[in-house]
């Protein structure tokens, strides 16, 4: 395997023993490879003091055997260097899963089929936000698209698109929810589905997306302003 892409695994936690046996052997042998890669062990090492300053004593001793060496480390060195710096760095990374398992739950039912105007799709409402009510997401969100095919109202997306995150049908959830501009239209929804395309992106490990849709939340009104501050904190 390339050398490059080698340590690129590497700093992605996901070499395996004849990979990284590979890389040490290059390490070894090629001089300006082994400069370029503790120039890189510097830098995962300086994000890792600023997130984790309780481990700065250690990494003040680590970095004091860096500078008088200027030779590369002997073999059993390396690879405490290589196996403890990789692992700690992958420790360092947020467990999507977990904060978006802390994070989701359903949306209330902010929506009396009665006080709207579609008189003739009361029941259709009644029956979603029924199904809804009681857990059974998969028949709610069939109840919704069929309430949403006569009439095309923001809400029945929404509710559709969080039923389907629900049930984990994360793609199909993020279809519906982004099939819509809800800050175009002004939605009263808006903040909220920025919310839950947020949290699906983050349980799609997709964090960076996730962040610019948890950032218009938090930068919004809306009562769920601090919970994305919280969270993007935690992203940091």
């Amino acid at each position: 395997m390339n050398k490059y892409k080698l340590i690129e695994k590497y700093f992605s936690n996901g070499l395996s023993a004849e990979e990284f046996e590979q890389l040490e052997q290059f390490l070894e042998n090629d001089s300006q490879l082994r400069d370029e890669f503790y120039n890189e062990l510097e830098i995962k090492r300086s994000i890792a003091q600023e997130k984790h300053t309780s481990l700065k004593n250690r990494f003040q001793e680590l970095d004091n055997k860096v500078k008088k060496k200027t030779n590369w480390f002997p073999y059993a060195a390396a690879i405490a260097l290589l196996i403890g710096i990789g692992t700690f760095i992958y420790n360092l990374q947020p467990n999507y899963q977990d904060l978006y398992a802390e994070n989701f739950e359903v949306y209330p039912n902010v929506i009396s089929p009665t006080t709207r105007s579609e008189a003739s799709n009361t029941d259709n409402l009644a029956k979603a936000f029924s199904y809804y009510e009681a857990g059974n997401y998969r028949d709610a969100a069939n109840a919704f698209n069929e309430a949403y095919k006569n009439n095309p109202a923001d809400y029945l997306l929404f509710y559709k698109g969080v039923s389907l995150l629900a049930q984990n049908e994360t793609e199909e959830g993020i279809g519906v929810l982004q099939s819509y501009d809800w800050e175009l239209h002004k939605s009263e929804f808006s903040a909220a589905s920025n919310w839950y395309l947020g949290l699906a992106h983050l349980k799609q490990e997709q964090p960076h997306k996730a962040q610019s849709y948890l950032k218009k939340v938090a930068n919004s009104e809306s009562n769920l302003s601090k919970p994305a501050q919280e969270l993007l904190k935690k992203l940091d």
